[in-house]
């Protein structure tokens, strides 16, 4: 009769743990992110994941850039779901209003926001001078080269170059993902209160900073989709052009 008892009251406390176990586990899922880089198919070309950078924001960047890979033209509701969280984290760090954050990627176009998701995957990378290894290391103009490049803009590598007149607009016709900065230094300005993404000299990782206003008399602002309007400076495209002529002669 005590082995049965025993036993009845075993199965009672095994009954009473996995109770609470499904009661738990809801939480626990909640608490655990989830983070997918994009697959293949759906990373941009020259587009990698930072397996090395453990900033919560870059995460939430990288999921972003799934749905945002997948789609042309229209915002799908996966993308802005995700583009909202990536916002409000930026708030939660900086101060500056995620509406505002939101309000200026929804204006802005898609390569703009592709090339803003692939910076943001990039903070907490370290700096390195002369470094494009994207979860490893990069430097200032190195960040902006890999971004625009996974927008499919056939950036210059050198900060100058980014900064080239032929590409330069005005403060007040910069959108999210362009890019400001002066002499060797660049940063991308995130839309709004002048926040900026930037790879930091002296081995300092990049952060998310707010620029002050009296740097902006010394600042040049460029939007790199220009370079598509006078691209034959990149030997590349000169040698695509030239084996096109030669074919067709």
């Amino acid at each position: 009769m005590q082995q049965k008892r025993s036993k009845v009251g075993l199965a009672a406390l095994i009954a009473v743990v996995l109770s609470l176990s499904t009661v738990a586990t809801p939480v626990a899922a909640v608490e655990v992110v989830d983070v997918a880089p994009p697959s293949l198919k759906e990373r941009p070309h020259g587009f990698k994941p930072s397996p090395r950078t453990s900033d919560p924001i870059a995460a939430l960047a990288a999921r972003a850039l799934t749905p945002l890979m997948r789609i042309n033209g229209e915002t799908s509701p996966a993308y802005a779901v995700m583009r909202t969280q990536v916002a409000d984290a930026i708030s939660q760090r900086t101060g500056v209003p995620a509406v505002k954050l939101e309000n200026a990627w929804s204006k802005t176009t898609r390569r703009h926001q592709v090339a803003l998701m692939t910076a943001l995957t990039q903070l907490g990378v370290k700096y390195r001078h002369g470094s494009e290894s994207p979860g490893n290391a990069i430097d200032c103009s190195g960040l902006l080269w890999y971004a625009w490049r996974a927008a499919g803009i056939k950036m210059p590598r050198y900060s100058k170059s980014q900064l080239d007149k032929r590409n330069q607009i005005e403060q007040d016709e910069a959108k999210a993902g362009d890019i400001v900065g002066r002499r060797v230094h660049v940063r991308m300005y995130l839309g709004t209160d002048l926040l900026t993404l930037e790879a930091p000299y002296g081995g300092e990782k990049v952060r998310l900073r707010v620029m002050g206003p009296n740097l902006l008399p010394t600042m040049s602002w460029a939007d790199p989709t220009k370079l598509e309007d006078w691209r034959l400076w990149d030997w590349e495209a000169l040698a695509e052009q030239r084996a096109k002529e030669k074919a067709a002669e």
